[in-house]
């Protein structure tokens, strides 16, 4: 998924879409679109996390440890990677002994399978890391044909953390919308993979489509966040308004781990190994 270091390949594949979508669909974005459809009404923000999982909640309510120096903070996350077709070849044994989990591309826009999610999905499985979906989203194409397209790849196994929906900029199609505009596509998409599902969807975007694109909108801080943003000093990102705590933290768009030649995204999760195993309990599937 890495945000600006996949977007600026995904050029690179323009000629002929996500997450494990990572298929030659984020790569051959819609084109500028006309005026912009009637969003739904963006329902008022929540008053408390109830509807996220038991787990979850636990999870984003522990308080941030502040006496321990920064290394040790550090050290104590649960560390982890995002791979697509960007990665096409992974040895899941070797990248075991280094990765306390990953989130796989899934699909992209309305059409797109990502072509090694399904060879990762089941990889990941094999060796037992912890596994995550994400699904690239376009504002331009049909909200719930993106939500059938993405469900339908993990209906049978939809993995052991949250679904994410990756929300940030692509060629400016997001400037067509207005925030509230925006909130309400993405509420849609939100409420039709948690029906599905049964679970909530995370959320990983970056500050700059977050602030921009959707007015740092209230309605969403309820919902996992995984934040993207790089840095090579801070021990703690800054949270984007109205969140109180992060879940995942992208920190880094060009690691590196054994079974996987090149770059990778890294992540690091806000806990210790326990309370990610806690939160990657298998969740009872939607009727």
């Amino acid at each position: 998924m890495s945000s600006w270091n996949e977007r600026m390949k995904s050029l690179t594949l323009l000629g002929p879409l996500m997450l494990t979508v990572a298929c030659t669909s984020p790569e051959s974005r819609p084109r500028p679109s006309p005026a912009a459809p009637a969003a739904p009404a963006v329902a008022p923000a929540p008053t408390g996390a109830s509807e996220v999982e038991e787990a979850s909640t636990a999870v984003l309510a522990t308080p941030a440890v502040t006496a321990a120096p920064a290394a040790q903070q550090l050290a104590a996350r649960a560390r982890g990677i995002d791979v697509s077709h960007y990665q096409p070849t992974v040895d899941w044994e070797r990248v075991k002994t280094s990765t306390s989990f990953v989130f796989i591309k899934a699909t992209d826009s309305t059409g797109v399978v990502d072509p090694r999610f399904a060879s990762h999905w089941s990889g990941a499985k094999k060796v037992g890391l912890p596994r995550g979906a994400y699904h690239f989203f376009h504002p331009k194409h049909d909200v719930d044909q993106q939500v059938a397209l993405f469900t339908r790849h993990l209906k049978s196994d939809p993995g052991e953390l949250h679904p994410v929906v990756d929300v940030e900029e692509f060629r400016t199609e997001y400037q067509a919308f207005t925030c509230e505009q925006l909130a309400g596509m993405l509420q849609r998409f939100s409420q039709g993979v948690e029906k599905a599902l049964g679970r909530k969807p995370m959320i990983y975007t970056n500050h700059q489509t977050w602030q921009m694109s959707f007015c740092d909108h209230p309605y969403f801080v309820d919902h996992p966040l995984w934040l993207a943003q790089y840095t090579n000093h801070a021990t703690e990102p800054k949270l984007p308004p109205g969140w109180k705590r992060w879940l995942f933290w992208q920190y880094s768009e060009s690691g590196t781990v054994p079974g996987i030649p090149g770059a990778v995204d890294q992540s690091y999760f806000n806990g210790s190994a326990q309370e990610l195993m806690a939160l990657s309990q298998p969740q009872a599937s939607a009727d």
